[in-house]
């Protein structure tokens, strides 16, 4: 039985900041120098950030990044690094892990399986690898692998363990969603076990744009147990000891090696004192992580774009005071900035209940009342809406004068604007374009408003931030006289069901109309509106701020549907129509 000690880091970098990513990443070689280590690992394409999408295209910045591999080569001594970057070769370039020791590149590693699905566009920008590499010292053999190539029918990683790996090295960046960790757990449990070898995977952690990655990077043993992990959205290392026995994997036998170009490499590995194995496994809700992921996303979206403070229009409604009391988390309450922007129409309680709000987080709250703005402008079009009957364009010129006002405060202090709308309501075009979804950053674009209710009870477990009243009161735009969002759309739980099955399922009109649970509730024309509703929205949900995606399926880069666009014959069959 041979001993190794490995270094897992799962950092935060930001996509393009090669000299902040790098020096972070030499910091963290030189700490694990000093504690003994015999590898180092990183998550995937730590020098350049994930995913560094159309940055990638430029011939500097992939020259610029392997600059900045070669001063990391220069800072690894006496150990093995394992570094994601981007490698090129004959105008192609790789998703790639660079294997370095004493001060050496002695392999690279290419991503074989190239995601291209959801969010990743990988076939746009690289090209795959048909390399195997394997790192030896003695008894012990390590098979490196990134992210995707343990998915799905985990090809490389069985190769490796026929080749007798005992340590499997899997290196990621993999988004956070609601069933994320789960899946992991799952395959990870099954890929160690059926390879008969142990398994680190190392995850990257932070807030990029609409992706939040937490981390949650873990250790199976060869009989696809957990035996380590870390924490969810926090910058961790972690040293840990392996015991390794030799892989006689039997069962594995029958891979084609004809594909794959088998590389072994040799690492030094020092003699270590023996421990006691003990198990370190964190657990958090599952409700906590979606909490957390909201927080560490905003947190990064402003930190990242330079952003020092934040702006919050509060309507006295649960989806501003979500935001509010996640932009506190976030940034501090010092650097959250809050108003409200009553109109004839908002009840007492709208303002009570956002003062309250405020005393509980420690907020002063701004109040602007937009009476005469919308006065005036009903005023200025007079004459051209004379003789015509009131409709949604009398009630939105309110929202929109709120929008205009707070970017307008924005625009004055350089604060970010976070947007409240949820996912219930953009997912049915329920809010005013350049109004109530004018904004920098929408965290709850990809909240359901049921997980809304979800997510402001948890918080107020351990402290009342929420007031009673707001999470209890029937939601209402208060654009006109006696609004109520029930008034337009089914109740939450009946629209978000549908949202799900259509969105993120992407069940058919037919399924969803035989959900029992469903009919009972609306019948067969509702349904039908409801999902025509969807689609000839993605015209707002195209000029919508950016958001923190939380759902398997997420609007915008998850879903990417036309704009000019005959939906029927998604919901219609082309015979009868």
């Amino acid at each position: 039985m041979s001993n190794i000690k490995i270094s897992i880091n799962q950092i935060n970098t930001k996509v393009g900041s090669l000299h902040s990513n790098t020096k972070k990443i030499v910091q963290k070689i030189k700490e694990a120098e000093k504690k003994d280590c015999d590898i180092v690992c990183f998550p995937e394409l730590t020098i350049t950030g994930y995913p560094p999408e159309d940055l990638v295209l430029s011939e500097t910045f992939v020259k610029n990044n392997l600059f900045a591999l070669n001063k990391i080569i220069d800072s690894t001594d006496n150990i093995t690094a394992i570094v994601g970057y981007i490698d090129s070769e004959n105008d192609k370039i790789f998703n790639s892990a660079a294997i370095i020791s004493n001060k050496k590149l002695i392999a690279s590693y290419r991503k074989n399986k190239l995601p291209n699905y959801g969010v990743f566009d990988e076939k746009r920008y690289f090209s795959p690898g048909n390399q195997i590499i394997t790192l030896n010292n003695k008894d012990i053999k390590i098979g490196i692998s990134i992210c995707e190539d343990i998915w799905e029918d985990f090809e490389v990683c069985k190769l490796q363990a026929d080749l007798g790996c005992n340590l499997l090295i899997n290196i990621n960046g993999s988004p956070f969603d609601k069933n994320k960790k789960m899946l992991r757990e799952k395959l990870l449990s099954n890929v160690s076990k059926d390879c008969n070898a142990h398994l680190v995977y190392v995850n990257a952690i932070g807030g990029q744009d609409e992706l939040v990655f937490d981390g949650s990077s873990m250790v199976y043993n060869f009989k696809g147990e957990k035996i380590i992990s870390l924490p969810s959205f926090k910058e961790k290392s972690e040293e840990i000891q392996i015991d390794l026995e030799v892989n006689n994997n039997s069962k594995l036998k029958n891979i084609n090696q004809k594909k794959f170009k088998i590389i072994d490499k040799n690492i030094s590995i020092k003699t270590h004192k023996r421990f006691t194995d003990q198990k370190k496994i964190i657990k958090t809700s599952h409700i906590e992580d979606i909490l957390n992921a909201l927080i560490l996303g905003t947190k990064d979206y402003a930190d990242k774009n330079g952003f020092k403070k934040c702006l919050v229009s509060l309507s006295g409604g649960i989806d501003s005071a979500l935001v509010t009391a996640i932009a506190c988390k976030a940034m501090g309450n010092k650097n959250v900035k809050a108003v409200t922007l009553p109109s004839k129409y908002s009840s007492s309680h709208s303002i009570s209940d956002s003062e309250d709000l405020c005393n509980n987080l420690g907020l002063e709250l701004e109040i602007i009342p937009i009476k005469e703005s919308h006065k005036s402008m009903l005023f200025s079009l007079e004459s051209l809406f004379d003789g015509t009957k009131e409709n949604n364009a009398e009630e939105n010129l309110q929202a929109r004068i709120r929008g205009n006002l707070i970017m307008a405060i924005s625009n004055k202090f350089s604060w970010l604007v976070l947007s409240t709308g949820n996912k219930s309501e953009i997912a049915t075009g329920y809010a005013t374009l350049y109004g109530d979804m004018a904004g920098g950053f929408s965290v709850l674009k990809d909240v359901p408003k049921t997980m809304v209710y979800e997510l402001s009870k948890f918080i107020n477990l351990k402290e009342q931030i929420i007031p009673e009243n707001i999470i209890i009161k029937p939601p209402s735009a208060e654009l006109k006289p006696d609004q109520f969002d029930q008034d337009t759309l089914p109740d939450y739980e009946i629209l978000d069901m549908i949202i799900e099955l259509y969105i993120e399922k992407k069940e058919s009109f037919k399924k969803i109309v035989n959900n029992k649970q469903i009919r009972k509730t609306i019948p067969e024309s509702k349904i039908l509106e409801i999902l025509k509703m969807i689609d000839r929205n993605e015209y707002k949900r195209r000029q919508s701020p950016p958001g923190i995606k939380i759902t398997p399926l997420a609007f915008g880069k998850d879903r990417r549907y036309p704009l000019a666009s005959d939906h029927k014959y998604t919901y219609t069959d082309y015979k009868s129509s």
